[in-house]
């Protein structure tokens, strides 16, 4: 019997957004899926390993650690970023520097983290995570894929996402592959920049059902059966305030990078501190902020973003659901829609569709790498062999 696994996963295509947006209705089977705490640097090394950010040791983009930084040269040109009419070359500047000679293939953006702060920071993702060998010493779903010796073939967003889908239908077609997984990354920028509930984004929705279709049908005809998954990461929330946060923070009488080192995520703010009455003053002006709240140990610990090393952040603050900080460091305008926010929060759960009954226990983001796993293997021809654990 000739079998194939399509596993695809849709960037931020959340319970509340499928909803709203009808697709595929020929997958009868569906659920909502919980996510982590955090953004897609913390979510995808926990649905593609299995393991909590705790375990996995990836949670932000960015990480405090300045012994191993790859920023080091923006010291240099630190200085010059506050200069009227020439902070903008000198940062773009950088920018095209930086991304000629690192040897960091993962994903990364500098956004607007001022170079004068970049070389107390670190990127934890080396290597893209949808590559074998992506997290030290924890395996992925693509290195059990490698290890069982099951063919496959894997598209992200090295590529664009149009060739992506046309190079998926040709291998559906070819049907030499029993292991196929496609990331879709596009519609989390469409909801970003338009919101859930645009015109752009039931389009891109419309789109992505339409070429999905396609290389379902063209499995049909190739296999003779077909184990479909279609899953998220996390799900979107659209934008109805946000807090200037930045400035107040400024205003208090402790020095920037020296009493303190921030840095402003889109829903979260977070801080380290070599001053005990900076952190005091901070840390009350977040319990006075309206939008959100702070990060206790416990939860920390509850939501397994617990790390003693404190590299990810000694106080924490995150926004409430909808609610963004802006300007932060990821921008200076307000987006649309937005995530990143507690996982039990409106609009943070992802989903799991499939053309096969769900098992039971798969009920977060953190099952899903064991189930495509099983079905991979079972394409594979393991279940005869007596290989499907």
């Amino acid at each position: 019997m000739k079998r194939v696994t399509i596993a695809v996963l849709i960037d931020a295509f959340g319970w509340d957004v499928l909803e709203t947006h009808p697709f595929l209705p020929e997958l009868e089977h569906r659920k909502p899926l919980h996510t982590v705490l955090g953004f897609s640097s913390a979510a995808l090394p926990s649905l593609l390993s299995g393991r909590r950010p705790d375990e996995h040791g990836r949670w932000f983009l960015y990480r405090r650690n300045p012994c191993e930084t790859p920023f080091g040269f923006a010291r240099l040109l630190a200085p010059f970023e506050s200069v009227p009419q020439l902070g903008r070359r000198v940062r773009t500047a950088y920018e095209r520097c930086f991304a000629s000679f690192t040897e960091i293939r993962g994903y990364y953006h500098l956004y607007q983290v001022p170079l004068r702060l970049l070389p107390q920071f670190d990127l934890p993702e080396r290597r893209p995570i949808f590559e074998p060998n992506a997290l030290e010493g924890i395996p992925t779903l693509f290195d059990r894929i490698e290890e069982r010796r099951i063919p496959y073939r894997a598209w992200f967003w090295r590529t664009p996402e149009e060739r992506n889908f046309d190079e998926l239908l040709s291998a559906t077609r070819a049907g030499d592959v029993p292991f196929l997984f496609f990331y879709a990354f596009e519609l989390d920028g469409t909801m970003h920049a338009r919101g859930t509930r645009s015109p752009e984004t039931g389009e891109r929705i419309r789109r992505y059902e339409e070429r999905l279709r396609a290389v379902l049908d063209e499995a049909g005809k190739r296999f003779d059966e077909t184990a479909f998954l279609l899953f998220s990461d996390h799900g979107m929330v659209d934008v109805e305030r946000t807090i200037d946060l930045m400035p107040r923070v400024r205003a208090l009488p402790f020095r920037e990078g020296k009493d303190y080192l921030p840095f402003y995520d889109s829903t979260f703010a977070r801080f380290w501190f070599r001053s005990g009455e900076a952190e005091r003053g901070i840390r009350a002006l977040l319990e006075e902020t309206e939008g959100g709240r702070l990060l206790s140990i416990e939860e920390e610990k509850r939501y397994a973003v617990h790390f003693p090393g404190r590299e990810y952040g000694e106080t924490i603050f995150v926004a409430d659901a909808g609610t963004v900080i802006a300007p932060s460091f990821m921008g200076s305008a307000p987006p649309a829609a937005m995530h990143g926010y507690r996982p039990e929060e409106r609009g943070s759960d992802g989903i799991l569709l499939s053309n096969r009954p769900i098992p039971e226990g798969v009920r977060s983001i953190v099952d899903l790498a064991s189930l495509v796993e099983a079905e991979a293997v079972r394409a594979r021809g393991g279940v005869e062999n007596g290989e499907r654990r």
